[in-house]
């Protein structure tokens, strides 16, 4: 009789937690219609969402480059990657790991002169497993684009020999 009572507890324990996990899951996702069959999202300059738009700033890529890498070093659970320059813009390659399942998103950060002496910063993001991404890709984007707006506009536009904590 204990036995079948402890046996009910352990599967009434174990329940609750993957009951949790899934709740948890489902409080995610945004677009029901979007985020079971897409594992992508980049900006786009006519996007409903604010945050899912491209960063345009006066300044230079270099020091664009130095305010999106700053920016990534101090976010938790992402990662800076590779930076490659050529043709006059800069991309940079960041991970991102989820907090609740541990995967990781592949996110590649385009910087661009623009024809108005600035800069436009374009965000792609994708995750490497699965068909569905649970809207993890547009989030991933709106917490970097979030953290780019509240930057200080001066730090967009530094010096070509220096970096924007020299100004």
């Amino acid at each position: 009789m204990k036995i079948r009572h402890m046996i009910w507890i352990v599967l009434g324990v174990v329940g609750a937690i993957f009951l949790f996990f899934v709740v948890a899951t489902v409080m995610t996702v945004d677009d029901w219609s979007r985020d079971l069959s897409t594992n992508v999202a980049e900006t786009k300059i006519k996007a409903s969402d604010p945050l899912l738009r491209p960063i345009f700033r006066k300044g230079s890529v270099t020091c664009a480059r130095w305010v999106v890498e700053k920016e990534i070093a101090e976010m938790p659970r992402w990662t800076l990657g590779d930076v490659t320059e050529g043709d006059g813009e800069a991309v940079l390659h960041a991970t991102r790991k989820t907090p609740l399942w541990g995967f990781v998103d592949d996110i590649r950060i385009t910087i661009k002169p623009t024809n108005e002496e600035g800069v436009s910063v374009d965000v792609y993001s994708k995750s490497r497993l699965g068909k569905g991404d649970l809207g993890q890709n547009p989030r991933n984007i709106k917490e970097l684009t979030r953290r780019l707006q509240e930057v200080d506009e001066a730090a967009w536009d530094c010096d070509e020999g220096g970096s924007p904590e020299e100004k």
